[in-house]
């Protein structure tokens, strides 16, 4: 997809023989054309060099939202409130270690290479003080799927937390609606988890956060057969261990690949410590960020030279 991306400003903005489209699309004169152009090449050549020291972070502003279900609900509470199913503070906690992973990318022992550091990306709960029905800063509670509702609509990527498993099951599931900046990700069974004892805190669904996150931004599973950077810094078969690949981008890799006891921390593994990307899935990412469309990112600052 990024590479598609990248075609379409070079070959579009670029060449002489756009004169016609320029004209039937009225683009903007040549000279601010050559500016766009270059600095996209700019962009472009600051990312493939990771020199992130001149590029600037993203915000990606989202909102929470709790769904009752069988097995209860986490409940409207104060920042005080330490129970573990007070909603309104296990929202930030999930955003806050979201966060400190993304700032703190890790080594992963089975890439070849680690991109280390700061990713400058990053999630912030989004409100709009002057919304009346916006009482928890960005934090909804609905009484069923069905009733929950986007109030910003394209402007925050939306978090679904919401319990499909039996009570004390444990489970840690999550899903995004797809690639290509769709804006809704689906973190399943925490409240059993915060309710019960279950060893799945916030800072696990921080974790699955990340990866379904990495899921919007265009990246594939690290054991997927047609990984973009199989081959450049991610060695496919030891993300899956006891198979070469799995042939899916995005769907559920059910007892094919073992990447939870492969020694993996790639983010877009199924590990207990999704905290790693390579330089080439790092490379992916934000360069779909920089050319998205998408109203609930946003870019925050950038050095200049």
């Amino acid at each position: 997809m990024n590479k598609l991306i990248v075609f379409c400003i070079l070959g579009i903005l670029t060449c002489s023989s756009c004169a016609w489209f320029c004209k039937k699309s009225k683009c903007p004169p040549t000279d601010q054309s050559t500016l766009m152009v270059n600095d996209s090449l700019a962009l472009l050549d600051k990312i493939e060099r990771l020199d992130t020291a001149h590029l600037p972070e993203f915000i990606i502003r989202v909102n929470v939202h709790y769904i009752d279900s069988r097995n209860g609900m986490f409940y409207r509470g104060k920042k005080e409130d330490e129970k573990p199913v007070n909603g309104n503070v296990w929202a930030h906690r999930l955003v806050n270690h979201a966060n400190s992973i993304l700032e703190n990318l890790e080594e992963s022992g089975t890439s070849k290479s680690s991109f280390v550091g700061n990713s400058r990306i990053r999630l912030k709960i989004y409100s709009d003080p002057s919304n009346p029905l916006d009482s928890n800063g960005g934090i909804w509670y609905w009484p069923s799927r069905r009733m929950n509702k986007s109030m910003y609509n394209e402007d925050v990527l939306n978090i679904v937390i919401e319990d499909y498993g039996q009570p004390k099951d444990f489970k840690l599931n999550g899903y995004a609606c797809g690639m290509n900046f769709c804006n809704e990700i689906v973190l399943q069974d925490a409240y059993d988890n915060a309710a019960n004892g279950g060893r799945f805190g916030w800072w696990s669904f921080a974790s699955l956060l990340c990866h379904e996150l990495g899921h919007v931004m265009g990246l594939c599973h690290s054991f997927y057969c047609g990984n973009e950077c199989k081959d450049v810094d991610i060695d496919i078969a030891k993300e899956c261990k006891i198979n070469p690949c799995f042939s899916d981008c995005g769907g559920p890799n059910v007892g094919f690949c073992d990447n939870w006891k492969s020694g993996s921390k790639n983010m877009m593994g199924y590990n207990p410590n999704q905290s790693s990307l390579s330089p080439c899935q790092w490379k992916i990412a934000y360069r779909n960020l920089c050319f998205t469309k998408a109203s609930f990112v946003v870019r925050r600052k950038e050095i200049k030279n």
